[in-house]
């Protein structure tokens, strides 16, 4: 397998797991925007915007970098 693809794997493994930050571990990515945590209950947590910001944003920048590696992988393979 030629090394540009196993450059392009390690950026689609480093994109699938800052979605999954993104998406379900909102804390460290809100402390990392500067923002305060969400808030603790489930009634106000539907208020805040950036949670489904993170949420809708987390899950394409995750599905962007597996589906990137594995079709840049899947294409050499054959």
């Amino acid at each position: 397998m030629p090394g540009y693809v196993i450059v392009i794997d390690l950026f689609g493994i480093a994109l699938a797991v800052i979605g999954f930050n993104m998406a379900f571990r909102q804390a460290a990515v809100r402390r990392l925007l500067g923002r305060t945590a969400a808030p603790s209950s489930a009634a106000h947590e539907e208020d805040d915007p950036l949670t489904y910001v993170l949420r809708i944003a987390g899950v394409m920048v995750m599905i962007f970098g597996i589906v990137l590696g594995g079709m840049m992988t899947l294409f050499h393979m054959t």
